[in-house]
């Protein structure tokens, strides 16, 4: 054993002080510092000339007595006091550093031959007060042997080993480490601590081939102890030499970092948990620094239209939009922002709508604020969709109100008129204003019929309609109508499916779709006619329209004309908007078409930006009924008109309901009038017989025009009706007669065809 320790010392120096945690220094008979490790100097914060040869422990205690390591009072004195305690070598004493965090224990011990090895430890005495001066006497020990004293105090494990790997002297530390008593120790190999693996081999060629090439080995490496448990090591390996210079085995320091992995390895699991929950996330995530993004998700990427690669190191305000920026800075910048919705922009300039929150962070060391992010995109059109529907949708209430009494008006008008005209000589004067005058009248009752088609209110003769055909048939039309600077191309689907809809609305549809294009091409251009069938699996939203799930007939009508802003897009489809000039249009050709499109229980929306054109998209829903064989409609046989018929009149307003009643008496029938539903019922049950009830369908007090009808066909039932109304809404009245067909003239009606109708009717 002596042999193999004779020339430890001097190895000592340079292989187990370089890896100790704890300052060690040793200084001789004549106070000079002989050794020191690297520890001591990073423990004691002193400047480096302070280590600089020669260096006396008197000069070490100095340096930290006039730094005020050892408290108040005069430095010589202090650092004399230090020394005689280092000499002392029953001495523990604490040194406060002033850039410390920790006091620092210095204990020293006495070596044979009489030198003094000094240990310098950091201790925790936060919950101690500091005293006036530090350094003060405590127990001692017997004085030991140098390898005694350095291996029964550090922390770490020593063992030393001859060139078969067999341990021949170790420390307390190692025991504890490999797990095995120190009388079990000695004698067993180091490498029987190895795993039984591939790894391991190549760790036991290592350190052998590092004693061959006379080299320090080291590395982080596994062990099993005995009783199974494994353990991580740090270890240094280097080769010990004999008194002739030659290897006479190993001398191993290890420091056991199980606990110190374990908890990195949490941290790595954790984060790595962390990071791909967030990475996973459909929320999109960022972190940033002053506005400076440090971290990014791939949802953010995503949201934004980009990568996280370009998000790092911009400014989180570069994806806010110009609209939303002064928003946007205030919301990042509170401590805790509660969720706001805003206008993002995104890589490629477009505008995506997010819902944010963001609150402080510390990341890697440091405050930051997190961002979470939304797209709700879609949310956001569907509810403008829905807002602009309501908009629409009270429009129309407003609108069809309007048209209501307006035609109500008109009547009474062109019946006076009339009236007047065949009571004139149809060769004087008078005769070109009445005409004039009812001209006029034919044209408002035009306006408010497509005042009636926006509110959706207009009376509809739907057919299964076969697109295609509609469509080529419209096709010479429009070619004709636009000219020859605008080429009009239909591209038709091979087998388009059956729709219901009215054919002659649809064509006014793609007559005013036409000539809109032609407005917006003034140099020529192409319109396209496109028909498709179209199957949507889940609902398509669509500004301003959200397209429930289902089977379709498409229609698209494009253009490569000037194209729409997008304030003029917004507004397109409002009754009376135009951005025609004052007299040319009156702003109801879109509305007219949404109103249809509508009502025919289909969807419509623009897809248009200025120089791109526009095109219109019409969703008309699938028949589940085939195309019929085509059958000529049957003539109406007519009974010569005022054949002293009962007629019970219903109107609400009265000068309309007197113009009707003067109409029916000069035309020979026989006329009974009622002002309301109310009326109308307590005339029924005590007239003997009418031969036809002529009523407005929407009536007030309660009783509408379809209830009338059901009261007077079971008093008498074979009483024929006829309904008339100022909306003409189909949908009121189509199933209030079941059993019977339901018959209807709009208002204002024209003498000659109410005449006419009345006819039909009698005689059906």
């Amino acid at each position: 054993m002596a042999n193999t320790l004779d020339n430890k010392w001097s190895q000592l120096g340079a292989t187990l002080f370089e890896d100790l945690s704890e300052g060690v220094f040793v200084f001789d008979a004549s106070l000079a510092v002989v050794s020191r490790n690297p520890a001591l100097q990073r423990l004691l914060r002193l400047p480096a000339a302070v280590f600089a040869a020669p260096l006396t422990v008197r000069d070490l205690m100095l340096a930290c007595a006039r730094r005020g390591d050892f408290g108040p009072g005069d430095a010589e004195t202090l650092a004399g006091a230090a020394v005689d305690h280092l000499l002392d070598a029953h001495t523990s004493f604490l040194a406060w550093p002033a850039n410390g965090s920790d006091a620092l224990r210095f204990k020293a011990r006495e070596t044979e031959d009489g030198a003094h090895i000094v240990f310098v430890i950091e201790e925790d005495v936060s919950s101690k007060p500091r005293p006036a001066t530090s350094i003060r006497t405590g127990g001692g020990i017997e004085a030991r042997k140098l390898e005694a004293i350095i291996l029964s105090q550090i922390r770490e494990g020593f063992v030393v080993t001859d060139v078969n790997a067999v341990i021949i002297d170790c420390n307390p530390a190692a025991c504890e480490i490999l797990g095995v008593p120190e009388e079990k120790l000695l004698g067993m190999s180091t490498f029987s601590f190895l795993p039984a693996d591939d790894a391991s081999h190549e760790v036991e060629d290592g350190i052998r081939n590092s004693l061959d090439d006379e080299r320090i080995w080291s590395d982080e490496t596994e062990i099993v102890r005995p009783d199974g448990t494994r353990r991580m090591v740090q270890s240094s390996i280097t080769p010990m030499r004999g008194a002739d210079g030659s290897i006479i085995g190993r001398i191993g320091v290890m420091r056991d970092v199980t606990a110190r992995r374990n908890a990195e390895r949490g941290v790595r699991e954790a984060e790595t948990k962390f990071r791909n929950l967030v990475e996973g996330s459909l929320q999109g995530v960022l972190i940033h620094r002053d506005t400076k993004i440090v971290y990014v998700n791939q949802s953010a990427a995503r949201i934004y239209g980009t990568t996280a690669e370009r998000m790092v190191g911009r400014s989180v305000l570069d994806y806010c939009s110009a609209e939303d920026l002064r928003r946007g800075e205030e919301g990042i910048r509170k401590p805790i922002a509660p969720a706001w919705k805003m206008r993002g922009r995104r890589e490629d300039g477009s505008v995506v709508w997010v819902e944010v929150n963001a609150r402080a962070v510390d990341w890697e060391g440091a405050p930051a604020r997190q961002v979470t992010i939304v797209d709700v995109s879609e949310k956001q059109r569907a509810e403008e969709a829905l807002l602009h529907a309501q908009k629409l949708e009270s429009l129309g209430q407003l609108t069809g109100g309007i048209a209501h009494d307006f035609n109500n008006l008109l009547g009474v008008i062109s019946g006076n008129l009339e009236l007047l005209r065949e009571q004139m000589d149809p060769r004087g004067d008078h005769a070109s204003y009445i005409e004039a005058s009812l001209r006029s009248v034919r044209r408002g009752a035009e306006l408010s019929k497509r005042l009636l088609a926006f509110a959706r209110k207009q009376s509809l003769k739907p057919e299964l309609t076969n697109l295609n055909e509609l469509v080529e048939s419209m096709t010479t039309i429009l070619q004709r109508t636009l000219g020859e600077t605008i080429n009009v191309e239909p591209k038709l689907a091979a087998e388009p499916w059956p729709t219901v809809i009215d054919p002659g609305q649809m064509e006014n549809v793609l007559l005013n779709l036409a000539l809109n294009a032609r407005d917006a091409m003034p140099h020529g251009g192409r319109l396209l006619l496109e028909t498709a069938n179209l199957s949507l699996e889940q609902d398509l939203v669509r500004d301003p329209t959200v397209i429930p799930a289902g089977d379709y007939l498409k229609l698209t009508v494009r253009d490569t004309g000037s194209g729409m802003t997008p304030e003029v897009l917004a507004k397109a489809f409002e009754p009376f908007f135009t951005t025609k000039d004052v007299g040319v249009g009156s702003g109801l050709g879109l509305a007219m078409i949404y109103g249809f499109v509508q009502q025919s229980a289909g969807h419509i929306y623009i897809d248009s930006a200025p120089g791109a054109g526009t095109t219109i998209h019409l969703y008309l829903p699938r028949a589940s009924q085939s195309f019929p064989a085509r059958s000529g409609s049957k003539p109406k046989s007519a009974n010569a008109p005022g054949s002293n018929e009962i007629v019970l009149v219903v109107e609400d307003d009265s000068d309309l309901r007197d113009l009707a009643v003067l109409l029916l008496n000069r035309m020979g029938y026989r006329t009974h009038e009622a002002a309301d539903g109310q009326m109308a019922l307590a005339l029924l049950e005590k007239l003997p017989h009418i031969d036809l009830l002529f009523t407005d369908l929407v009536l007030p007090q309660g009783v509408s025009g379809a209830e009338i009808a059901k009261a007077a066909r079971k008093r008498f039932p074979g009483v024929k009706v006829l309904f008339t109304s100022g909306y003409g809404e189909s949908a009121t009245f189509e199933n209030v007669l079941p059993d019977a067909k339901v018959e209807m003239i709009s208002k204002p009606y024209r003498r000659e065809v109410l005449a006419k109708r009345l006819q039909e009717v009698l005689a059906s």
